[in-house]
């Protein structure tokens, strides 16, 4: 088993995602694992983007609280 598809168990990709993934052959496998890995790097970057996008609009001092009620 790969690194890449280790990490996508460890971040709790569901059973028959990885089951599927890992029916392929090792080649294939591994190269969709690093897209997925990939694009839920990218998805992550792009969703804190937007959570300190929509903390501006809150008044400097209370940013960081808002943003621990808010996302903990």
């Amino acid at each position: 088993m790969s690194d890449s598809i280790s990490t996508l168990k460890a971040k709790g990709l569901p059973a028959d995602a990885l089951a599927f993934i890992e029916s392929l052959p090792d080649d294939q496998g591994n190269q969709l694992a690093e897209a997925v890995l990939a694009a839920l790097t990218t998805k992550d970057n792009r969703v804190e983007k937007a959570m300190n996008n929509a903390l501006n609009v809150v008044p400097g001092p209370f940013r960081r609280p808002v943003k621990k009620m808010l996302f903990g």
